[in-house]
């Protein structure tokens, strides 16, 4: 609840930054911009995503076994290879960042700003690896402190520099902007290292060697990131091939960068901002199914998974109706933008996929079933490359779309397939996914032919959705009570 509480106050944040951006860098700009973060976040996603997952499974299986000292010397010997690694990392992505501006995104105004975001990746590597503990440890406070922290620095900077001096082009506009996301990394490493250090004294004082440390690191830390650099760079294509696409399918490169930044920086931003009750209990179930594994309780397993995955599906089913009513008012009261809400709309099925895909790729890490997460997100990321390629030239920001839904499906489905093999799992198709879509879907369709409640649209659009949400609680809680009371039934009769 934390989590989820700060990150809801993230997201908000978030969004409002976003809107901010579209407003002073234009659909264009934005563009610009993402396609700098699709470079930085392989970066990003090699530096930190083998690290975290590492120290929250090293640390949770010795703390599981009693081994406390040994938990110690695993996060802090993780921490030092990170921040090694993100060093490298960082050099690597400064001196080829005019390559990759040029030859990989086809857009020279991105080259300054991948070089001010370089210096970012040893601290946000280490931060990573403390982020592990802490999750690990389920100390959620100060994971939701540090993330809220980086927000706000990040926006905070940002502010700054724009009100100092106005840039004067589109380069400078999108330099301005990183540098708040690099000096939110550095603050974020002092804030973690500063929590770190409080809370291990109060855990074990002692260090105790760990002997092979780096052969139990790299099962785990390699498959993560092997991943994590195999699907970001195909996704770094993906997203230099999208604007590329849209000018063979015959816009201008300023008309396709706009479409790439309204789909890319406004209706997918939008699309997983409810992921935010989500996405906090995924990354805590990784050491809850890891402890489970290390002790045997298959069971336990098999109960927090099916609870998970039932919980998703329960609450990304509502969400994905309400923006298949609601898409576009809601885009055009936050970026003025109709395109942005029409494809929101057209991209909205994909959310239960989209929101399930993350906890079901959380069990399989707690299950150290990494590999084939590895091999499933590599598959997704060739075929959304080669699609991308194929049907863009045709449809254009149409071929977006359809790429985007069948890479979600697709994932899903093989990530499943592998989840209900290990885990013997069993998903009620009646309960689980036909109750929620018509108790969400009768509520919206009888609430959309009442008249407008106010000439504002964006009141009565929010006076709308409050009442479908109210609606489907109370239906979904009613058809709960009455299937407790069946149950009990047959069981006093039996």
């Amino acid at each position: 609840m934390i989590m989820s509480g700060t990150a809801l106050v993230i997201r908000c944040i978030g969004m409002v930054f976003r809107i901010f951006l579209s407003d002073r860098l234009g659909a264009e700009g934005i563009g610009v911009y993402q396609l700098v973060l699709s470079v930085y976040f392989v970066f990003v996603s090699v530096a930190s995503s083998g690290v975290s997952l590492c120290t929250t499974r090293l640390f949770g299986e010795f703390s599981a076994l009693g081994h406390r000292a040994k938990a110690r010397y695993c996060v802090e010997k993780t921490a030092a290879a990170a921040f090694v690694f993100g060093s490298a990392l960082g050099v690597c992505m400064y001196f080829t960042s005019d390559a990759s501006a040029l030859y990989v995104l086809g857009e020279e105004r991105a080259a300054a700003a991948l070089r001010l975001l370089a210096p970012s990746l040893p601290f946000l590597a280490v931060s990573a690896c403390i982020r592990g503990y802490f999750c690990a440890r389920r100390k959620t406070v100060q994971v939701s402190g540090e993330q809220l922290l980086e927000q706000l620095i990040e926006i905070g900077v940002f502010a700054l520099l724009f009100s100092l001096q106005k840039p004067a082009d589109l380069t400078q506009a999108c330099c301005t902007t990183v540098i708040g996301t690099t000096a939110a990394e550095v603050v974020s490493f002092i804030y973690s290292l500063l929590c770190y250090n409080a809370d291990i004294r109060g855990y074990c004082k002692e260090k105790e060697k760990v002997q092979g440390m780096y052969r139990k690191m790299l099962p785990i830390a390699l498959p993560v990131t092997a991943n994590a650099c195999t699907r970001s760079g195909l996704s770094a294509a993906e997203n230099a091939l999208v604007p590329y696409g849209l000018r063979r399918f015959g816009n201008s490169g300023s008309q396709a960068l706009a479409q790439y930044g309204t789909v890319s920086g406004m209706s997918l931003p939008v699309l997983t901002f409810p992921s935010v009750f989500i996405i906090p209990f995924a990354s805590l179930v990784i050491p809850e199914i890891a402890e489970a594994r290390v002790k045997h309780h298959e069971n336990g397993i098999r109960h927090i998974t099916e609870k998970m995955l039932r919980l998703t599906l329960l609450y990304s089913i509502p969400v994905m109706i309400l923006l298949i009513f609601y898409a576009v008012p809601l885009c055009r009261a936050l970026f003025g933008s109709d395109d942005a809400g029409k494809f929101l709309a057209l991209l909205a099925p994909v959310v239960p996929f989209m929101y399930l895909d993350s906890v079901v790729d959380a069990v399989l890490k707690g299950l150290d079933e990494q590999t084939s997460y590895f091999v499933f997100n590599t598959i997704d990321s060739i075929i959304r490359v080669a699609l991308t390629y194929i049907l863009l030239p045709f449809y254009g920001i149409y071929g977006v779309i359809a790429v985007i839904t069948v890479s979600e499906l697709l994932n899903t489905l093989m990530s499943m397939w592998r989840l209900i093999s290990v885990t013997k799992i069993k998903i009620s198709i009646g309960n689980d996914i036909v109750l929620p879509l018509v108790n969400i879907l009768l509520p919206c369709l009888l609430i959309n032919i009442v008249p407008r409640f106010s000439a504002i649209e964006i009141l009565d659009t929010s006076v709308r959705i409050t009442a479908a949400i109210i609606a489907y609680c109370f239906l979904i809680m009613t058809f709960a009570r009455l299937d407790k009371e069946v149950k009990q039934k047959k069981k006093t009769t039996a």
